[in-house]
């Protein structure tokens, strides 16, 4: 499986910055939003407490296995990177 990768940039109205991935298969940049809106609010930030963010597709990346798990089981994959 590969999987595109989704560039996650996220500023709270906290001033808190989040940076994390979107891996999905697919390029649908509307639903890799929505799962990094999803994943957010498992940790508690709520759409109302993002002032700005982005998340634009990088690149694509043959799949690690526990990667193309989750990837088939709930349709993404996040890979925290800073401030998560």
């Amino acid at each position: 499986m590969r999987v595109n990768v989704f560039d996650t940039h996220v500023r709270t109205r906290e001033g808190r910055y989040l940076h994390f991935d979107v891996l999905i298969e697919g390029t649908d940049q509307a639903r890799a939003t929505q799962y990094a809106r999803d994943w957010m609010a498992t940790r508690g930030v709520q759409d109302a407490d993002i002032e700005q963010s982005r998340c634009q597709f990088c690149h694509s990346e043959p799949a690690h296995p526990e990667i193309a798990a989750a990837v088939t089981g709930q349709g993404y994959y996040i890979i925290p990177l800073e401030g998560c």
